[in-house]
């Protein structure tokens, strides 16, 4: 054989041995099958691309639109078939604020599809100001109210907070809701409180209280006062007046309410028994009860039946 067709069948070895060669990437990791296993999976640079584009959108949902991300070392490996898994590191910023990012993604080998993410996130910006949103919300409340209190309530008292509780309506908003103790020189009271608040940075929208139990001697002016309701004297009235008005209505007169009894129902209503003896447009006379459910925080009349 000629030394040209030597070199000839020594380079067509050479391209056989490289073209049967796959990227670390492309290992199936041991797994058999047919149909060219490997040749359908997507390139290493599309799973990477959509991996870190799925990890850029949850990190902007934890720290909002304007955060940043500086892109460190990753590895993948095959974790099962068609499926990569890529391991990664890096730093987020938003508002000053910085934040060191680990992350997994769970590939579809074959169409670079995510098929799962996960971050962590942990504050690396060495200031004690920026720590837990959560806790900073709360006591800018707290501070609010025990404030407030002490604008409205004209004693000497203690305030003891028992609950509080923190949801997250939006990204950058926080809503602290809970419940404090009064002790006074005449007794306990108890109240509940709501704050709004906006974070990163930290701003109280607004905040207020209202009483669950007055405390005994408070004050009764300002925010969150204690507004005890109509009385049951208040009830029985107010429920005779639009009794009378609804029996003139249909001509009744010399209307009279022989007698009346009022109890608490529970849900801020009282219950309001009417007795009434009215002359009748022929001259007849009439002896009806009817019953009454009146709104014990306004006034309001809920409800005017007939019994029977």
């Amino acid at each position: 054989m000629s030394q040209r067709l030597i070199l000839i069948a020594a380079a067509s070895l050479v391209a056989l041995t490289l073209s049967g060669c796959n990227d670390e990437y492309y290992n199936d990791g041991g797994y058999s099958g047919g149909g060219g296993y490997g040749d359908y999976d997507a390139p290493r640079k599309d799973l990477v691309a959509n991996c870190k584009g799925k990890i850029r959108e949850k990190v902007r949902n934890r720290l909002g639109y304007g955060a940043k991300i500086e892109w460190g070392k990753y590895d993948m490996y095959n974790s099962a078939r068609h499926e990569t898994t890529i391991n990664g590191k890096g730093k987020a910023r938003n508002n000053g604020r910085k934040h060191k990012l680990v992350y997994t993604c769970r590939m579809n080998r074959r169409d670079a599809w995510v098929r799962s993410a996960h971050i962590e996130l942990d504050n690396d910006s060495g200031d004690s100001h920026s720590g837990n949103w959560d806790q900073q919300a709360i006591r800018a409340c707290k501070d609010r109210i025990r404030y407030q209190t002490s604008r409205n309530i004209h004693q000497q008292f203690s305030l003891n907070f028992t609950r509080q509780h923190v949801s997250t309506p939006a990204e950058r908003r926080r809503h602290v809701t809970g419940e404090a103790v009064l002790q006074g020189r005449n007794g306990k009271g108890r109240i509940s409180y709501d704050c709004k608040l906006h974070v990163n940075p930290l701003r109280l929208d607004n905040a207020g209280y209202r009483w669950l139990k007055p405390l005994p001697g408070a004050g009764t002016g300002g925010n969150g006062s204690y507004q005890p309701g109509i009385t049951n004297k208040d009830a029985k009235h107010r429920c005779q007046k639009n009794l009378k008005n609804r029996l003139k209505l249909f001509g009744y007169h010399k209307i009279r309410f022989p007698g009346s009894s009022v109890r608490d129902i529970g849900n801020n209503r009282k219950q309001v028994d009417i007795s009434v003896n009215a002359i009748t447009e022929d001259g007849g006379s009439i002896r009806e009860s009817y019953r009454c459910r009146i709104n014990s925080r306004n006034g309001k009349v809920l409800d005017m039946n007939k019994m029977h």
